[in-house]
This record gives structure tokens, sequence and C-alpha cells, in this order.
């Protein structure tokens, strides 16, 4: 069996590699250099995490996440994860993170309270004011994404699946397992999978959702040198009980720590708006100013510009036609189920209960 992979994303790179391991060939095709540094999974790190109070079926599926990706470890033979733990702030009852706690509780995640004192104590670069506590899991991290694409492209290689980078896909023929490409060649194949992240938007497909694309930056940058010592040995964050989706990663593997602020993220044209704007990086800035001491001292180190697809009710989406599939596992919060979507996505392919998977990858209620 013959499977045609277009996007060469962590979705697309992962079913592909999850398809050889049942037999099958590979062909892998993206409309850039593989891996892409503008596809939506592409950056140095993404954040794993289990505080996830609003999706419970997302929620009991982080710990069958962390089980997939040890099994992708396995099979490239490299851990590329920093175990960081992770921590969020709640100021109000009810709010977000106060949301989590019982959802915790119930899924019997390891998971620890502290209260301001022990804040100011244990995470000395947050402000405790106003805070009531934080919720913090000794699971979490940063999954290094862009060693992990590395990774899964040398794996494909290994196993003489075919690269095609710089093969844009023009049309999805579901019925002939066929796809033309922007040459006009058509490449036919026993299965289709369309995984092309935020490219997915420009291609035709039955049953395909509305997809919104969506532009954010983030912040690399380092503390002054008196607040250095703050953040050796800090946990990640995911939310610091503002309005703002306020997330991040302190330094890890030689790299600076990474500011995240997800209300900043806006509509844009993924193919002219790719550069970075002196008011992105302000407006992240402003969103932590009072959250983390001196951060109006930090020092900005890049700021590279991410887009990602928004589906409907930030559900993952997998549709059939014909011979083809698609799939598309972002909504912001894609790259920590990768490895898992990739398993999902190549059962459904090869025979498994498709409706069943569609509904799992949905994060429906059995």
């Amino acid at each position: 069996m013959h499977a045609l992979i277009v996007g060469a994303g962590i979705v697309g790179l992962s079913t592909a590699l999850q398809l050889t391991e049942r037999g099958f060939t590979a062909t892998i095709l993206d409309r850039g250099p593989i891996p892409n540094p503008t596809a939506s999974s592409f950056d140095h790190h993404r954040l794993i995490r289990h505080h996830y109070p609003d999706r419970p079926v997302y929620a009991r599926r982080i710990p069958e996440a962390f089980s997939a990706w040890e099994r992708l470890w396995g099979v490239l033979g490299e851990r590329h994860y920093v175990e960081t733990g992770v921590f969020a702030l709640s100021r109000a009852a009810g709010d977000w993170t106060d949301r989590c706690r019982p959802m915790m509780e119930d899924l019997g995640v390891a998971h620890e309270i502290l209260d301001p004192v022990a804040i100011s104590a244990r995470l000395p670069f947050v402000n405790a004011a106003g805070v009531r506590y934080a919720l913090c899991t000794p699971e979490g991290g940063a999954l290094m994404a862009e060693a992990i694409l590395d990774g899964l492209v040398r794996a494909l290689a290994g196993r003489g699946a075919e690269l095609r980078p710089d093969t844009p896909v023009v049309t999805i023929d579901g019925e002939g397992g066929a796809v033309v490409t922007a040459g006009g060649e058509r490449l036919t194949a026993d299965r289709v999978v369309v995984a092309a992240g935020v490219g997915a938007a420009r291609l035709a497909f039955p049953g395909k959702p509305d997809l919104v694309p969506y532009r954010t930056t983030v912040l690399y940058a380092d503390p002054p040198e008196d607040l250095a010592a703050f953040w050796e040995g800090a946990p990640s964050w995911v939310d610091l009980g503002t309005e703002e989706e306020l997330w991040g990663m302190p330094p890890v593997a030689g790299l600076s720590l990474k500011l995240g602020a997800g209300e900043r993220s806006r509509g844009g044209d993924p193919d002219h708006e790719r550069g970075t704007l002196p008011a992105d990086v302000a407006g992240v800035l402003a969103a932590y100013g009072g959250r983390f001491h001196g951060i109006e001292r930090f020092t900005v180190r890049s700021a590279p510009t991410n887009f990602w697809t928004m589906a409907p009710e930030e559900r993952f989406v997998l549709r059939r036609d014909g011979r083809a599939v698609f799939v598309s596992a972002c909504s912001g919060h894609g790259f920590k189920f990768g490895a898992l979507t990739g398993e999902d996505v190549a059962m459904a392919v090869d025979g498994g209960d498709f409706d069943a998977l569609s509904l799992r990858l949905a994060g429906h209620e059995p």
C-alpha cells in the first residue's frame, strides 16, 4: 500500500511514520522545504501540559499523548523533550486555573497547590500580588519541536519514504486517490492524507469545515542579569490568572525563555503577513506587565510569527472522501497531541473504525 501525505508538519510526518510502521510506503509533499520553517508546527519548542479545564476529553487524552511521545522516542532512538513542570495561577474562584483542579483530581494527575508565600519562594519571578494559589504539575514542559520534525524526516528517509519539498498541491481527487500539483503533475496512491496545516484553507475537500488562519507572535527574551537566577530551574506556565491567555517556557536547552500571549493572536493572511511588527512585540510585553518581575527590562532576542488554523469549536477534524482523508489538528493546541494524532490518523487510514476515530479526534465524549 502506498500513501501520499500532503503537508510535512507534525501531523503529516507523524502519520507518515506510523503508516510505514504498518507496512505502507510513503510520499510526503510540502509546498516549501521539509521541514518547513513556515509550517504551523515549526518552532524551537512547544508546550505540553495537563491543565485543560474545559475540554475533558482532551484532558483525558494528555496521558495518552505522553505515552505516544514515549513510543515515538523509541522509534526515533532520541528523546526530544525537556520536563520542566507547569504552573497556573488562580486569582478568583471559578477562574480558568480553579476549574483545572477538579479535572486533575478526577483524572489522578499529580499536582501541588502553592499558597502566595510558597509562590514567592518557589516562583520568585512571579508577582504574587492578588494571587490565591498556584496549581503546579511535575509533568509537562517543552517538546523540542524543531528537533522532533528533523528526527521524523531522518526516520522517514531511512525507511525509503520519498520526500518532495517545494511541491504545492492544488487539487485533491479523493475518488481517484490522487493529487495534482501546481506544476500540473498528477500523483496517485492507495491512500491520500491531507494534513496541510494552515495551507488546508486553500484546498477543496468535501465536508471540510471553515478553517480560519490566525497569526501569533511569540517572544524569545532574556531577563536582566540581576533576575536571571530567579529563572534557573523554573517551570513552564499556562495561565497567570488574567483575562489574557499567557503561557510560556523558561530557558531550556540553551534557548531564551519564551513568552506567549494567546489573546494577542489575530486573523491574518499567511502569504503576506509573516513579518513581525513592533506593535506585536510591545503587545506581548504589555500583557506580562506586572505579572513577572522586571518584564520591562527583558531583552527580546527574537519574535517569530506563526500561523495556525482555528476550526469550529476548536475541535480537531477528520473527514473522508473516497481514498482521501483530511485532517486538521491544530486550533492552537495541536503539537502536544502530534504523536498521538499520527497514530490515530494512521489507524483510520489503515482500516480502523473511522467514525469512532473521527469522534475521538474531535474530542467528543465516548
